[in-house]
């Protein structure tokens, strides 16, 4: 079974809009933190837009994914799975 600490942040606890935009809410991990190590499974934003000459924007990806992930439920409704039961999940932030 996953620690607390790696499980998402609930709406209850926190407000969605409020605090650091991660995937999911989960706690964000930097680099630097001890409990990296623990992490089974890490999300690295890449805010890039040098694929792209003429339409700039996808540096917002990471964020505007973040965003958008805050309203997904941490357990499948039809299969009742919680993932993040099973493994310690964190966002790393992005890459500098």
């Amino acid at each position: 079974m996953s620690d607390k600490f790696f499980q998402p942040i609930s709406g209850f606890e926190l407000p969605r809009f409020a605090g650091i935009p991660t995937f999911m809410r989960l706690p964000h991990v930097p680099l630097d933190n001890p409990r990296l190590r623990e992490v089974q499974v890490g999300l690295i934003g890449t805010p890039w837009d040098s694929g792209t000459t003429n339409r700039p924007g996808p540096r917002h990806g990471p964020r505007q994914l973040r965003d958008a992930s805050t309203m997904i439920r941490a357990e499948n409704g039809i299969t009742q799975v919680r993932p993040f039961e099973l493994v310690n999940c964190a966002d790393l932030g992005d890459v500098p």
